[in-house]
C-alpha cells in the first residue's frame, strides 16, 4: 500500500467531477486488497478479512454484515494473511500494470481499459474516461453485444464453411493424384507396348538375316564337302590306278580336269560370301526425343477465383472504431488481429500455369490462377463458395430384414442391447445391458462368445482390429481383445466421473459423463473437457465421431436434441425431432452411429425408428427403419461396411433386428 500526495488527491478529485461516470468515489489510495462491498457500490477500502467459503474480501464494517449473515462462515484475518490467495481480481479482470487492482474504467481517449491506479497515474487529463458499467450499457442500447455476436457467428459459418471447402478440396487432390498417377502409368505401358513392340520387330528382322545367311553358308559348305570328296576319289584314282586301256585313263583325267575347273570357278564366289558379316545401326531418333523431354507431360496446377463474397468486416472495422481496447490493457483478449480485406482490381488478376521439369507461364483471361500454393489468407481475401461443393449425404435404404435370437443359456432375462460394434476385421460384438455381458456372433449372427463384465455395459467402440472398448455403471471402461474367437479381457480404466457413451478416432476416446464430453488418450491419460452442459442431468448421453474427425455427435436426452460439435468442441448446431423419443432415457445412451461414408443414424427409441440425419446434423433426410420392419424401442444401431447390413439392437428382446 502507497500514500499518493495531498496534491494528486484534489486534481484527481477535479478530474472525477469532470468525467461522465466517476470510477472510483472513495479514497486514492492504493490497497493490495480491497473490501468486495465496498467496491459493489463504488467505494475504496482496504479489506481487513477473507472469507474463503464466498472467496471475497471485507473491510472491518462489512464483516459484521457478513457474519450476521452467514454465522458458520469462517473469516480470516491480517493474522492470518499468508492464507489469503495472492490476489482478490479475476484474472480476466487484473490490470496488467497494477495486478492487484481490478480493471474498472475505459479510457476512450487512448481507446485503452484502465484500473483505478491507471486513471490517477495515466489518465488524469484524459476527457473522456468512463465507467465500464456506463459503457456496458451504452453498447447493450445501441445493440453492438448483440451486433457483434451475430457478427461473430457468421464468421465462425464461414470459417467452418470454408474449412469443410478446403477440406473436401483435399480429397479431391488425393483422388486426382491417384488418377493422375494411373494416366501416368498408363502412357508407361503404351510406351513399353510400343518399344517391346519395335524390340519384336528389330530381333524378327535379325533372326531372319541369321536365317537365310546361314542357309547360304550352309549350302556352300555342303558343295565344298561334295567336292572336296570328289577331288580326292579322282586324284586317288588317277594316281594309284593303272589302267590298260589308254581310252580309260583319258576318260578319268578328263573327269578330273572338269571337277578341278568347277571347283575354280565356284572358289572366287565362295570367299566373297564368306566375307558378309551382321551389323546393327540403332534408330537415334528415340534416344534424341527422349533426351529432350523433362517428363511424360505437364502437371497442372489450377485455383479458380470465385466472386467475392460480401463481408461482415465493414460493420466490424465500423464498431472497432467506436470501441477498440488495448491489447495491453486487457488480459483476457491479448492482441488477437483481425483478417485485413484488401479490395483487388478484377483485371490485374492473371492466371499462371506452372509444370514440372521445364517450368513454363502462360498468362491467359480464363479466370484461372494456376497456384501450387495458395494460402489460406489468399482464399479469405478472393472469397469462396464452399456450398457448391458439398454433396448431399447418400440415403441408407433396407431392401429386406430378418431377426436372429442372440440369447444364450447362462442369460437370466431377455436381452438388453445398448451397444454394438464390429473390429476392423469384421467380428461383431454386442454388449447385454441386463446381462452384464458382452457377446461375439459369427458371420451368421450367431453368439460364439461372450464375455462376463462386472457391471451393465452402457456402450462400445472399436479400438483397432481386435480390439474393443465398454463403458460400465460402474465408472469403469474395459477393454476386451478378439483372439482366435473368443473374447479375452485385457484392462480396465478407473475414471473419476460417470460412463456412458463412448467413441474411438484415431487415439482418442470420447466419452461422456451426463453432462459433459470428456476427450482422453486411449492408456486413459484425460486430455481435456471439451464441452459441458450444465447444470442438469442426462444433457451429455451417447456420442459419435465422424471418420475425418470433424463433427462430434452427442445426444441431449433431457431436451430430446442431437447436438454436433467441431473438432475443437464449439457447437455447430443442434437438432430436434419429435421421432428420436429420448426425453425418459437416463440411464442408458440411445443409439448413435455414424458409418464409415459418414452418414449419421440416430435411434427414435419411443417412436421405434430409425432416422438419418445429414451431416451438419441439421435436418432429417429420411427414416431408413420404422415399426413395419419389426423394430420396436432400438437401443442402438450399427452398420456393418463387412456383410451391407444395418443391425438394430432393442430394449427387452431376446433377437436383433438385421
Amino acid at each position: 500500500m502507497f500514500m499518493l500526495t495531498t496534491k494528486d488527491v484534489i486534481n484527481s478529485e477535479k478530474m472525477a467531477s469532470n468525467m461522465e461516470s466517476s470510477i472510483h468515489r472513495g479514497s486514492d489510495l492504493f490497497y493490495d486488497f480491497s473490501c468486495f462491498t465496498c467496491q459493489e457500490n463504488e467505494r475504496n477500502t482496504e479489506a481487513e478479512f477473507y472469507c474463503e467459503e464466498c472467496a471475497k474480501f471485507f473491510c472491518g464494517k462489512c464483516v459484521k454484515l457478513h457474519n450476521t449473515l452467514f454465522k458458520k462462515h469462517a473469516t480470516l484475518g491480517k493474522g492470518n494473511i499468508r492464507q489469503w490467495p495472492e490476489t482478490n481480481v479475476d484474472s480476466h479482470e487484473q490490470c496488467q500494470k497494477h495486478t492487484k487492482e481490478k480493471l474498472t474504467g475505459f479510457c476512450e481517449d487512448h481507446s485503452e481499459l484502465i484500473c483505478h491506479g491507471c486513471h490517477i497515474n495515466n489518465h488524469q487529463k484524459c476527457s473522456h474516461v468512463v465507467h465500464i458499467a456506463d459503457k456496458v450499457k451504452n453498447l447493450h442500447q445501441q445493440g453492438d453485444f448483440k451486433q457483434l455476436s451475430a457478427t461473430v457467428k457468421t464468421q465462425q459459418q464461414q470459417l467452418i464453411h470454408m474449412k469443410d471447402y478446403f477440406e473436401e478440396n483435399m480429397k479431391s487432390l488425393e483422388k486426382s493424384y491417384q488418377k493422375i498417377l494411373e494416366e501416368i502409368n498408363a502412357i508407361r505401358k503404351t510406351i513399353n507396348d510400343s518399344l517391346d513392340l519395335l524390340e519384336k520387330n528389330t530381333k524378327k528382322e535379325l533372326d531372319t538375316l541369321l536365317a537365310t545367311m546361314r542357309t547360304s553358308i550352309q549350302t556352300d559348305i555342303e558343295i565344298c564337302s561334295k567336292s572336296i570328296t570328289n577331288i580326292i576319289c579322282l586324284k586317288q584314282d588317277l594316281q594309284t590306278r593303272k589302267d590298260k586301256s589308254e581310252a580309260l585313263s583319258f576318260i578319268k583325267y578328263i573327269k578330273c580336269h572338269n571337277q578341278s575347273n568347277k571347283v575354280e570357278a565356284v572358289l572366287p564366289e565362295m570367299t566373297y560370301k564368306n566375307e558378309r558379316t551382321l551389323t546393327f545401326n540403332p534408330a537415334t531418333t528415340i534416344q534424341q526425343t527422349l533426351s529432350t523431354l523433362s517428363g511424360l507431360g505437364q502437371i497442372l496446377s489450377t485455383v479458380k477465383q470465385s466472386k467475392t463474397a460480401k463481408r461482415t468486416t465493414q460493420n466490424t472495422e465500423t464498431r472497432q472504431n467506436k470501441f477498440s481496447a488495448s491489447s495491453q490493457s486487457d488480459p483476457g483478449d491479448q492482441s488477437t488481429p483481425g483478417f485485413k480485406v484488401k479490395k483487388s482490381n478484377p483485371e490485374s488478376s492473371s492466371s499462371r500455369q506452372y509444370s514440372t521439369g521445364k517450368q513454363t507461364s502462360d498468362v491467359t483471361k480464363s479466370g484461372h490462377v494456376s497456384d501450387p500454393v495458395a494460402s489460406l489468407s489468399h482464399l479469405l481475401i478472393q472469397g469462396c463458395q464452399p456450398g457448391a461443393v458439398i454433396k448431399p449425404d447418400p440415403i441408407i435404404k433396407v431392401n429386406r430384414s430378418k431377426k436372429y435370437n442372440v440369447n444364450i443359456v447362462r442369460d437370466s432375462s431377455n436381452c438388453f442391447i445398448s451397444g454394438i460394434c464390429e473390429t476392423a476385421t469384421g467380428e461383431l460384438l454386442i454388449s447385454d445391458y441386463d446381462n452384464n455381458r458382452a457377446k461375439l456372433l459369427d458371420q451368421t449372427f450367431k453368439v460364439v462368445a461372450h464375455c462376463d463384465l462386472p457391471g451393465s455395459p452402457r456402450s462400445m467402440c472399436s479400438i483397432d482390429s481386435s480390439l474393443v472398448a465398454v463403458t460400465l455403471n460402474n465408472c469403469e471402461v474395459h477393454f476386451m481383445r478378439v483372439t482366435n474367437g473368443q473374447l479375452v479381457k485385457d484392462r480396465k480404466l478407473k475414471l473419476q466421473h460417470e460412463c456412458l457413451g463412448i467413441a474411438h478416432h484415431k487415439g482418442n476416446l470420447y466419452i461422456t459423463d451426463n453432462s459433459a464430453l470428456y476427450r482422453y488418450t486411449v492408456d486413459g491419460r484425460l486430455v481435456s473437457k471439451m464441452y459441458e452442459n450444465t447444470p442438469g442431468f442426462w444433457t451429455v448421453m451417447a456420442c459419435a465421431v465422424s471418420p475425418d474427425g470433424d463433427r462430434i455427435y452427442m445426444a441431449n436426452t433431457i431436451s430430446n436434441q442431437l447436438v454436433t460439435l467441431s473438432r475443437d468442441g464449439t457447437v455447430i448446431s443442434t437438432f430436434t425431432d419429435p421421432a428420436l423419443g429420448w426425453r425418459y432415457m437416463y440411464d442408458v445412451p440411445p443409439g448413435l452411429h455414424v458409418t464409415d461414408a459418414g452418414q449419421v443414424l440416430v435411434c427414435g427409441v419411443r417412436s421405434h425408428t430409425i432416422i438419418q440425419v445429414d451431416r451438419d446434423g441439421r435436418q432429417r433426410l429420411a427414416e431408413v427403419v420404422t415399426e413395419k420392419d419389426g423394430v420396436t424401442y432400438p437401443i442402438s444401431v450399427y452398420y456393418s461396411k463387412h456383410t451391407g447390413s444395418l443391425i438394430v439392437g432393442m430394449d427387452c428382446d431376446v433377437e436383433i433386428s438385421v
